[in-house]
């Protein structure tokens, strides 16, 4: 459950990341050396790297796993 929980932790901080770079860039606009956009964006990738750690690690322990209706398993 804890896999679980701090992926949708990850996600939601990389959405609001997402959406505070864009308030940043336009405020920004027209402003000499504004690196403030730069700044969260590389915050947001930072994230999106640890979600995609998370997620992997998950599978790879096995806390994570595919229950699609439709997945058979492995033949």
């Amino acid at each position: 459950m804890f896999i679980k929980s701090l992926i949708i932790i990850l996600f939601i901080g990389n959405l609001v990341a997402l959406i505070v770079a864009l308030v940043a860039l336009m405020k920004d606009q027209g402003k000499e050396g504004g690196t403030r956009t730069a700044k969260f964006l590389l915050v947001r990738v930072s994230l999106a790297l640890a979600l995609l750690a998370v997620t992997a690690i998950g599978f790879y322990t096995g806390q994570l796993g595919i229950s699609a209706p439709w997945y058979q398993g492995p033949s």
